[in-house]
């Protein structure tokens, strides 16, 4: 029987199965497998069954953002300007953070550190920490703003209840032993100090529901409940400060007591998620067989929505190319297929299936004026 990864109940039959033979990653990598997803009624934690050999996965395989110092993920256009996603979550760090004085800050699954990186050159008294569970990163620590101490595969056991501050983006939506991990972070923290933490938001971003490395998507009762077993007070989750995600604050203090009892949950959020992708392969392949025989595609988006139109298609020789507005993605491969600049669409392309979050993907589409100058028909997921 599986427990929940957050309050150990019994978990019952899967609320969703993914496609019978294959999955995708929060790497965009086809793999191996089926996706089954659970759902905790006890403290409303969703859960997906965790990929065999996960911890070799993450220490050998496991990559983001590696093609140098810059390589970063676009978070949002505004006013015209590229916005990346370390930059975004540096400013509201900052913002969040009071760090007076010389505060120790660890960046606990760091990969290159992008994040800190960018509060160390905002607010040079910062003391960095850095680690990783593999080493594949040592290289960009080695080039920090300021000399950081550092440690691999398990954190520097001299570092305990020294640290001001814990950071953590996107790393706890992969770990399925919270309670080890969170006993951990509370270990290294002074009386009083600080996690920060970062984690999808599964109800605002739809394909978090099925990224198979995801192993836990948080909401805000199982974000509440976990922290509190772990020995955390003065909770603060915010959903507005980062799209698509929970910012969450909280501070270190002696092992509180949760009164175990059942909390209202999002079983009808939960209920539309998993209709969306039960049925979301037979749209896109009745919008396939909808084209003429000699369409030329693009995808627009190269992200996990994109790549699941991919994988649905029974003819995808016929994309010519998927479209995306970050930089450093342009003239790259996803599966074979080449990524372009939107402006830079093929003559020849007459239909864009769009490969963005339902949530937004009209009102991105319709503000990409490359696309928009041109008799395209578009399809959308929903």
């Amino acid at each position: 029987m599986l427990l929940c990864n957050v309050c150990s109940a019994e978990l019952g039959s899967p609320v969703y199965h993914g496609g019978e033979h294959t999955s995708i990653t929060t790497m965009n990598k086809v793999v191996a497998g089926q996706t089954r997803i659970f759902h905790c009624r006890t403290c409303d934690h969703l859960q997906t069954e965790e990929l065999p050999d996960l911890e070799r996965f993450y220490a050998e395989e496991y990559s983001i953002n590696e093609s140098g110092v810059d390589d970063d993920q676009l978070y949002e256009i505004r006013n015209g300007k590229e916005i990346y996603r370390s930059e975004h979550q540096a400013a509201v760090a900052l913002d969040k953070l009071d760090l007076q004085g010389n505060p120790k800050i660890l960046d606990y699954g760091c990969a290159k550190g992008a994040t800190l990186r960018r509060i160390v050159q905002a607010s040079p008294t910062v003391e960095p920490y850095l680690f990783d569970v593999t080493d594949k990163y040592q290289s960009y620590w080695r080039n920090f703003p300021k000399p950081a101490k550092s440690a691999s595969h398990k954190p520097d056991p001299a570092w305990a209840g020294s640290l001001d501050v814990v950071l953590s983006f996107y790393a706890l939506e992969h770990i399925p032993r919270l309670a080890d991990v969170l006993a951990e972070i509370r270990a290294l923290l002074r009386p009083g100090g600080i996690f920060y933490f970062i984690v999808p938001n599964l109800y605002a971003n739809w394909a978090d529901f099925i990224v198979a490395d995801h192993v836990n998507h948080f909401s805000r009762g199982s974000l509440t409940v976990m922290l509190e077993r772990a020995g955390f007070s003065d909770i603060e989750i915010d959903e507005r400060a980062h799209a698509c995600a929970f910012v969450v604050t909280c501070k270190a203090i002696a092992a509180g007591s949760h009164t175990g009892q059942e909390i209202p949950g999002s079983k009808a959020a939960i209920d539309r998620l998993t209709e969306f992708w039960s049925t979301a392969r037979e749209r896109v392949a009745e919008q396939e067989r909808a084209l003429a025989a000699d369409s030329r595609i693009a995808i627009y988006g190269a992200g996990i929505y994109g790549n699941f139109i991919l994988s649905c298609l029974s003819q995808p020789e016929r994309v010519a190319c998927f479209l995306d507005q970050n930089r450093f993605l342009h003239g790259s491969d996803l599966n074979g297929v080449r990524i372009l600049k939107p402006e830079d669409c093929p003559e020849d392309t007459g239909t864009v299936f769009v490969g963005l979050n339902p949530l937004n993907a009209r009102q991105i589409i319709s503000s990409v004026e490359s696309l928009q100058s041109r008799n395209l028909t578009f399809y959308f997921l929903d």
